[in-house]
Order: structure tokens, then C-alpha cells, then sequence
């Protein structure tokens, strides 16, 4: 993809901006800021940008800014934040009505960083926009990563301290967007749905059956389910099912069948596979890598009792 870079900085002289290089592992392992800063800018300032392989986040503290991306135009005034692809074209600049726009912001990229885009696009339907209150956790740790960058550390530490902050400002933003959609979405009621399939995890459940019970259409219960927990009921009540079954494995002798009966399952075979599917091992080699409670207090008691 061709490049495209115009901008003209009209920022005041306090402004803050950082630049950083970082050191070959955290570019291959971990996520890593390219830049950042803290800008108040004037009525002039703007950017156009298109086909950089880097994340943007910009925080309004004061002022407006307009964003035009993907074919939309957006005001970023104070308490609202942006994140976007900087591959897709993209401009920013001061709100022509407010003439300022005071905003914290970090370019970054790295390992897990497309996909914290995306979970974020996925909350939002698709908008790049979100909004925060001006106490959010967000402001201090971009203030932290600014700090950081403008401070003295070995390349190493600085690297792995700003992952952390990084990772820490993408999980804040992320969850300043669940939030408001799980409050809208009936909470009570899928709470409800919720524990029921935390408490008869081992009966044959199917979702026409679940919206039976709590006069839902099957259809509804699914799409807010999944907008909630981020699995679907069936998705959920499978990885239930996996969980006790690991807790058998690991705390009896039963047998591999008679454990999956137990969790719920009726074919061993579905179990087997879908045990390795989600594990990676199947339930003989996962047992094998955990001696049971049963044999691990008898080994314990025949230890004792040679003393």
C-alpha cells in the first residue's frame, strides 16, 4: 500500500512528544510504542495519513478535534477518544468552531495489537470512536507511557514497562465500551441464563430448550448472550463441562467414560475430541500429566508411614 503523510504541527511549545525504537524481541513478542504525546494544538494543526503499519489512540482533554476515516467525519471533544488503523486513510485536525484541542495520544504495534483493534471494533459496531470519563484510569496511564519514554531506563526495562502500561490502556478502553452495551442488553436476565447453565451443566441442554425456560426466542438468547459473555450459551456450556471434566481428571480415578457421562457428555468420542480441541491434549495424555488427588494422598500416606 502507498504512503501519505501531510501534516502542519501548529502545537504550543509545552507540548509533549516522544519518540521510540524498540529492541528486536519486544517488536517480535511484545506490543511497543512507536511515539507518543501530548499536544495542545491550535486552529491550524491537522494530519492526513494513509498506509503506516501502526494503532492510533488520541484522548480529547480539552477542545474538539474532527476525525475523517472510512468515509465518516467524527467530533473528539472532551471525555471522547478515537483508535484506528493507521493503513486506512485517515485525517485529523483541530474543530475549525473550537479553534483548540488538547489530547493525549500513542502510536503503537506489536504482538496481540490487530487483535485488541478488533475486539474494540467488534464492541463498537464497527465505529472508531468510544467515550470516557475524564477521571478514567486511560489519561494516567498514557501519562505514565509519556513519562516513561521521556525518562532514562535501558531499552529492555522501557520495553517491557510500556507493554505493560500498553496493555493495561488497550484492556481500560476495551472495557469502557463493554460496559455501557452489557448494561443495555438485559443483565439480570442473562445473569439468570447464566448461572442456570453454571448449575445444571451436566443435563442435556439445547438452546430451544433454554429459551423455553426464560421466554426468549432461541435467536434473541443467542445474539445477547454472546453480546454479553462473548460466547454463545452453547460455547459457554462446553467450556463448563471441559472445566469440571479437567477437575475429574486430575482429582479421581474414574474412568474417562464415566467422567465424561458425568460432565455431561454421552459420546465419548465428541468428548475426547472436543477435550483435545480446547486443550490440545486428549483426556489420557491431559490425566497422565496430572497424578490424582487419590493416588498423590496415598502416595503421601504410604511415605509417612515407611518413616
Amino acid at each position: 500500500m502507498a504512503q501519505e503523510l501531510q501534516y502542519h504541527l501548529d502545537i504550543a511549545p509545552e507540548s509533549q512528544w516522544v519518540f521510540h525504537t524498540a529492541g528486536p524481541a519486544a517488536r517480535s513478542h511484545l506490543l511497543y510504542v512507536q511515539e507518543a504525546g501530548d499536544f495542545q494544538a491550535g486552529p491550524d494543526y491537522y494530519t492526513v495519513r494513509e498506509g503506516f503499519d501502526s494503532f492510533l489512540i488520541k484522548l480529547t482533554l480539552s477542545g474538539c478535534g474532527l476525525l475523517d476515516y472510512s468515509g465518516r467525519q467524527y467530533r473528539i471533544s472532551a471525555g471522547h477518544f478515537y483508535w484506528i488503523d493507521c493503513q486506512n486513510r485517515q485525517r485529523y485536525q483541530t474543530d475549525p468552531e473550537t479553534g483548540s484541542w488538547r489530547v493525549l495520544w500513542v502510536h503503537f504495534q506489536g504482538a496481540g495489537a490487530r487483535f485488541y483493534h478488533e475486539s474494540f471494533l467488534q464492541q463498537t459496531g464497527g465505529e472508531p470512536v468510544g467515550t470516557l470519563s475524564l477521571g478514567a484510569p486511560a489519561y494516567d496511564l498514557l501519562r505514565q507511557i509519556l513519562a516513561l519514554h521521556s525518562g532514562s531506563l535501558g531499552q529492555a526495562e522501557k520495553d517491557l514497562q510500556s507493554a505493560s502500561l500498553l496493555t493495561q490502556l488497550l484492556t481500560q478502553l476495551l472495557l469502557c465500551v463493554m460496559r455501557p452495551l452489557r448494561q443495555a442488553q438485559t443483565p439480570a436476565l442473562m445473569e439468570r441464563i447464566r448461572q442456570f447453565l453454571a448449575e445444571h451443566y451436566q443435563s442435556k441442554l439445547t438452546l430451544a430448550q433454554l429459551g423455553t425456560q426464560f421466554g426468549l426466542s432461541p435467536c434473541y438468547l443467542q445474539r445477547q448472550f454472546k453480546q454479553r459473555y462473548g460466547q454463545s450459551p452453547t460455547e459457554y456450556l462446553m467450556l463448563l463441562r471441559i472445566v469440571h471434566a479437567k477437575e475429574l481428571l486430575r482429582m479421581t480415578q474414574k474412568s474417562i467414560g464415566e467422567i465424561a457421562y458425568a460432565v455431561g457428555f454421552e459420546n465419548l468420542g465428541y468428548f475426547t475430541r472436543l477435550f483435545k480441541r480446547q486443550e490440545g491434549l486428549t483426556p489420557q495424555e491431559y490425566r497422565r500429566l496430572w497424578p490424582s488427588m487419590e493416588q498423590a494422598a496415598g502416595g503421601a500416606s504410604h511415605i509417612r508411614a515407611d518413616d
